[in-house]
């Protein structure tokens, strides 16, 4: 028999579970974008994996709490060296994805110059 006992204990699983699905949801997401990102900027992306790196509670461009979460990847020019990025969402809103200073194809590994995606280089670190 069900009783509120049952139920009350069951709680807290099931929204640990739906949180969780949700996180993986997120993840998805931003790895699409990372992959679109890597495709305009005409690198690779490596492993074709990214890694949480952060979760915390921040404030987005309007002001409003949520959970921010930063994902790490690694991506290439040449096939020769591994370069950085990170993307950070504000739940599921992209509020930018930068990429290390990387040489561009076709010019030597001396010049590096930095990428961004977005303006919003604050919630960048």
């Amino acid at each position: 028999m069900l009783t509120l006992e049952h139920i009350a204990l069951s709680l807290p699983v099931i929204l640990i579970a739906a949180w969780w699905w949700r996180g993986i949801g997120l993840r998805d997401l931003a790895l699409r974008q990372v992959r679109h990102h890597c495709r305009k900027a005409d690198v690779q992306l490596l492993d074709e994996s990214i890694v949480l790196r952060r979760l915390r509670p921040c404030r987005n461009r309007r002001g409003r709490w949520g959970i921010g979460r930063s994902y790490a990847f690694e991506f290439t020019v040449t096939g020769e060296r591994r370069y950085s990025g990170e993307i950070n969402l504000h739940g599921a809103q992209l509020q930018g994805i930068a990429l290390d200073p990387h040489p561009f194809p076709g010019e030597s590994d001396e010049v590096k110059k930095p990428v961004y995606d977005s303006d919003n280089i604050r919630t960048l670190h």
